[in-house]
């Protein structure tokens, strides 16, 4: 007999405001991963401790930790003319098959630990090409050079092969980050590159690629448009061109879309490129409540549970609601916290105006001068955790339907195993009354939890045998059951 490690309440129990819901038996989609960027912390991280560095990939990539499936590294443009060093990356571009290896050192150490650790997915992005195939010379407020792109996807194939030759199997390359922008600001990396430019660029990639013999091992990634709606208005222009060359359209979110918007952009798109999936790269910097309303993009830092429950809603909506198998967030780690925890050490844990929701872990920004090495481990963090643990690659979401139901939950499955992972942004604690398909005999043997008081509390009451189970869902929080597909 199976022992779980949850405890089994009295099966006579049920809360009278229990959500009644069922899981689907058909697979609507299989997950393949869930993740985020190095852009652009590793140059701050590079200079801690080596013990912080090696903490701090566990946290990342290691199932103790986040348990990552995605790691997208940025490949720099050399950042001529970005006026915040911390988000100027080296480039390895000397000139034409002229590469110096050693430079992004900072980059280059935690693509390396995200390999080390197994890490599925790893994809290359670029905000700009090298400074010199510019048009302006430099890596922002420029735009793309008609007539460079053969230049720019040499470049780009040359760096992957090399680090593919050491091991490291990037399977993924992006030339655009936001090609929608130039950031004319200069406070980041950036190049604008027209609608009618784009197919040169992913022509030129996938005929360099294919010089190497690389088209089946490493995909390409377009275009990374900041907002939906943008997106939706520019494929005519040049997406039909080359979208037998891309292994997933993909997206930025920065517009923060509803629903209804949403599902307008999924259906357009499928309706125009039906084989083409889209994937979600990139989010961050929002505030609103935990249930979703009133979100929007914007600076504020927030390391409570509102906040991340808000940013898990956007999990959901991407997965859910888009039918989207792939997820990223944006920098995961970052120094905007908007106060000194060194003056107080509170401040780490408290709303402020001034600093930027776009990080899962926080450092002292000004650690070069003050010595505070110390990570600071927002509530986003720990929800987060919860996807990436386990929704793992291959595994196959399935609907959950019912009066019940509601898209702050997901039920997937592998071949031992259900996971399910509900949200209750409410005040109030609730139950899932949950039933497994084809009358299948299931046993919950653990769950794990991230509310106001927990991070990632383990093991609480549930009630249930065979294929009905009462699955407890306290109030503003995030909560994963783990069952085994037999019997108790």
């Amino acid at each position: 007999m199976h022992q779980p490690s949850v405890k089994l309440a009295a099966l006579t129990w049920l809360p009278a405001a229990a959500l009644a819901a069922s899981i689907s038996s058909s697979p609507a989609q299989t997950i393949l991963g869930i993740g985020g960027s190095g852009a652009w912390w590793v140059k701050d991280l590079f200079q801690f401790p080596e013990a912080t560095r090696q903490n701090l990939s566990n946290l990342l990539f290691s199932q103790d930790g986040l348990g990552l499936s995605s790691y997208r590294w940025n490949v720099g443009g050399g950042g001529v003319g970005v006026n915040n060093p911390v988000r100027a990356p080296e480039t390895f571009y000397l000139g034409p098959g002229n590469y110096n290896w050693s430079a992004d050192s900072q980059g280059v150490y935690f693509l390396r630990e995200a390999a080390k650790h197994d890490v599925h997915d790893l994809t290359m992005f670029a905000n700009t090409a090298p400074a010199p195939l510019t048009a302006g010379g430099k890596s922002c407020g420029s735009s793309f050079v008609e007539g460079s792109g053969d230049a720019y996807a040499t470049f780009l194939v040359d760096v992957l092969q090399h680090f593919r030759d050491e091991g490291i199997n990037i399977n993924f390359v992006s030339p655009m980050n936001e090609p929608d922008n130039n950031f004319g600001d200069c406070g980041q990396e950036g190049m604008l590159v027209l609608p009618w430019q784009r197919p040169e660029v992913f022509n030129s990639l996938w005929n360099a690629l294919n010089s190497k013999g690389l088209t089946n091992q490493v995909g390409i990634l377009a275009d990374e448009s900041s907002w939906l709606i943008e997106a939706a208005a520019e494929y005519p222009f040049w997406l039909s061109q080359v979208a037998d060359k891309l292994a997933a359209v993909v997206h930025h979110t920065y517009d923060f879309p509803s629903d209804a918007g949403y599902r307008a952009y999924i259906a357009s798109t499928k309706l125009l490129y039906p084989s083409k999936p889209t994937w979600m790269t990139e989010i961050c910097c929002g505030l609103g409540e935990a249930d979703g309303s009133g979100r929007a993009y914007g600076g504020g830092y927030d390391p409570t549970i509102k906040n991340a429950l808000m940013f898990s809603g956007l999990v959901f909506q991407s997965l859910i609601v888009g039918g989207e198998s792939h997820y990223d967030f944006w920098t995961l780690v970052s120094s905007q916290i908007g106060c000194s925890p060194l003056n107080n050490p509170t401040c780490v844990n408290t709303p402020n105006s001034n600093g930027w929701t776009d990080g899962l872990i926080y450092y002292d920004g000004a650690h070069a001068t003050n010595g505070n090495h110390e990570l600071y481990i927002t509530k986003h963090y720990w929800t987060y955790k919860h996807f990436g643990n386990f929704l793992k690659p291959g595994s196959q979401r399935h609907a959950i339907t019912g009066d019940g139901a509601t898209n702050n939950m997901i039920a997937v499955s592998t071949s031992s195993k259900y996971f399910i992972i509900a949200m209750n942004p409410t005040n109030s604690d609730t139950t899932l009354s949950i039933t497994f398909p084809n009358n299948e005999d299931v046993c919950v043997i653990a769950s794990y939890r991230t509310s106001a008081t927990e991070d990632f509390g383990r093991d609480f009451a549930v009630n249930g045998a065979g294929s009905n189970w009462a699955l407890p869902l306290k109030t503003m929080s995030l909560t994963t059951y783990e069952i085994d597909r037999k019997a108790c």
